[in-house]
């Protein structure tokens, strides 16, 4: 186990499954406590707060929403009082549904916009009233969508979008607090959102278009949050990374 990050807490939102599981497992090997927060999937929280502590880290789970103020505030507040303290946000939560502008419906615009866009909003917020007066860490998991035209995913990559803008003007809101700001925009990875919207044909031509040759797995997505968690990031902010194996959109 990793020291790098020895003292610190991170807060992961939707961190019971796919690529928040890879972010909480990482993070906690490299010496953070971490908090994670699920809204359904209390069997896999459960489940992955058991294999951190067995790894020797420390680790809890929360019950939250992170489009609901009232429980992402919770969530900040029961992972304070848990831990100690707040240092990194992941602002992992997130979903996609992918249909043409014909299919569009009001549903599918807001629960997109609640979770991708408004949940950070809301997270980012209760944390920053937690963050230590040395700085801190917020990370916002994006997605390559936010640049790229694949069509149905409207919704999804203005979404993305709007979380990448985010990024840049809170890195220049919460520097003066030495608090950076940055985000990852994975490609396709192999995970229950991906096999939820893509066809066996689709996920091929992803293969094709990727200059590594496979789909992404989750800790490819991890590995890049903890370089911006850690001190080796500590002069950028504002900035987000492709994490798509060479593929652009």
């Amino acid at each position: 186990m990793s020291t790098q990050l020895k003292g610190k807490t991170a807060l992961v939102t939707g961190g019971a499954r796919g690529i928040g599981a890879a972010i909480a497992e990482r993070l906690a090997r490299d010496g953070a406590s971490v908090a994670i927060s699920y809204s359904r999937s209390a069997k896999e929280a459960e489940a992955l707060v058991a294999r951190i502590q067995k790894a020797g880290g420390k680790a809890t789970a929360h019950k939250a929403d992170a489009s609901v103020p009232a429980e992402a505030k919770a969530f900040v507040e029961e992972a304070f009082k848990a831990h100690g303290r707040v240092d990194i946000l992941v602002n992992n939560a997130g979903w996609g549904e992918f249909v043409p502008l014909s299919g569009v419906t009001e549903k599918h615009i807001r629960s997109q916009f609640d979770l991708n866009v408004n949940g950070p909003i809301f997270t980012t917020q209760a944390a920053l009233e937690r963050f230590p007066k040395q700085g801190g860490r917020v990370i916002n998991v994006s997605s390559i969508a936010s640049t790229g035209s694949m069509p149905g995913a409207g919704v999804y990559s203005a979404t993305k979008a709007a979380l990448d803008a985010l990024t840049r003007i809170w890195a220049a809101e919460l520097g003066p607090r030495q608090i950076t700001v940055n985000g990852v925009a994975p490609g396709p990875v192999a995970t229950d959102l991906m096999n939820a919207v893509m066809t066996e044909e689709l996920k091929a031509g992803m293969v094709a278009r990727t200059p590594l040759g496979r789909i992404g797995e989750p800790p490819d997505v991890a590995d890049a949050v903890a370089f911006f968690a850690s001190d080796d990031s500590r002069w950028i902010s504002g900035e987000t990374i492709k994490t798509s194996g060479g593929m652009s959109r």
